[in-house]
């Protein structure tokens, strides 16, 4: 099996907080403490410090080491002044990038995340936790006890008393990532249903006015309305369950 190149360090992903902005998770990742930030450069950056309990997880040592990534330059001189600093320089990229990139957006994608935590919960109050378990993505697979994830290497997190965090995302494709790092609570991050609403309609200059007016969700089925449309079609487009669509055009109607 090729060597897997997934990891990226966990700070970078903070779990997730409810009523968040961005410059909210910006402040948490530049406040990661920098002996925490200089281990996670550890286990992903090939050169650095072999810590045992991760060599552990791997085959051999060459094989850790194919796993790990080469040092990129603009890292490289970051990190000469530790891991704080990388912490803040992080924080600050990625305040920028949401900014140029995916502040316009926004609102669309944030309907697409909850559409799919709701089209979740439906399912799984229908059919049970399994049913989402295991058309979660990629490379994981629940047993009826356990999530499986495949990986080049072996470990077992048992934290039964912390639960795991479900978090979708618009931007991830590709095998199910978790990140588990005590004494932060597990995440698995899997890829929403109905991305490819996202690239079917830009958003427009009345949509924020439209989105403050009716709410993120019931603004974006009224801009995939562009033509009629069967809740059913509405369902395919969202990935939202026709349940959704149906109570959201109900009163809209």
């Amino acid at each position: 099996m090729p060597a897997d190149h997934s990891y990226a360090p966990d700070f970078l992903t903070p779990v997730p907080r409810h009523g968040e902005s961005m410059p909210d998770v910006a402040a948490r990742i530049a406040a990661t403490p920098g002996d925490e930030v200089d281990y996670q450069l550890d286990i992903a950056i090939r050169g650095r410090r072999v810590w045992p309990d991760v060599l552990a997880l791997h085959r051999s040592e060459a094989a850790y080491e194919r796993w790990r990534r080469p040092m990129p330059p603009a890292l490289a001189r970051v990190a000469r002044d530790g891991g704080a600093a990388v912490a803040t320089a992080a924080a600050t990229a990625m305040a920028t990038l949401f900014e140029s990139v995916l502040a316009p957006d926004w609102p669309r994608v944030r309907a697409v995340l909850e559409a799919d935590i709701g089209n979740r919960a439906d399912r799984m109050a229908a059919h049970g936790a399994a049913a989402v378990l295991d058309d979660l993505g990629e490379r994981m697979r629940w047993t009826g006890t356990e999530l499986v994830l495949e990986r080049t290497y072996s470990g077992i997190i048992d934290w039964a008393d912390e639960g795991v965090l479900f978090v979708p995302a618009t931007t991830h494709v590709g095998p199910v990532l978790f990140a588990a790092e005590r004494p932060h609570t597990p995440v698995l991050f899997y890829r929403a249903r109905g991305i490819g609403a996202l690239g079917e309609r830009p958003a427009g200059t009345a949509e924020p006015a439209l989105t403050g007016l009716v709410g993120v969700t019931r603004a974006a089925l009224l801009t995939t309305l562009d033509v009629p449309a069967s809740t059913v079609e509405l369902s395919r487009r969202t990935g939202w369950s026709s349940a959704t669509v149906s109570y959201h055009l109900g009163i809209l109607l």
